[in-house]
């Protein structure tokens, strides 16, 4: 027997932007609002909203502090952001960020 472990079925994808906005969510899940959209979002989504949610695309919940952190200071410094996302789910989850400095 086999034991899969992740979202084998997510396809994930780069998108660079600054931060419009970070929307914290009452169940600590959070979502990403980008300046810029990205094509490469389903068409349900309007291509600005990625969300990270523990459990999604291999999140841990200290991933998901981790990177709110860094897009929170992201935003603070108005800097851009390269998030990876899954292109399969019209919430296109992130599973990692980072700032360039």
């Amino acid at each position: 027997m086999f034991s899969v472990v992740g979202n084998v079925f997510a396809e994930n994808k780069w998108h660079q932007s600054t931060i419009k906005t970070i929307y914290p969510l009452a169940n600590g899940d959070f979502v990403l609002i980008f300046n810029t959209d990205s094509l490469l979002c389903p068409v349900d989504n309007t291509g600005k909203y990625h969300y990270v949610r523990v459990g999604q695309n291999d999140v841990t919940s200290e991933g998901a502090r981790n990177m709110l952190s860094v897009a929170l200071a992201a935003a603070a410094m108005g800097k851009e952001v390269d998030i990876n996302f899954d292109i399969t789910d019209e919430r296109c989850f992130i599973n990692r960020l980072f700032i360039t400095f």
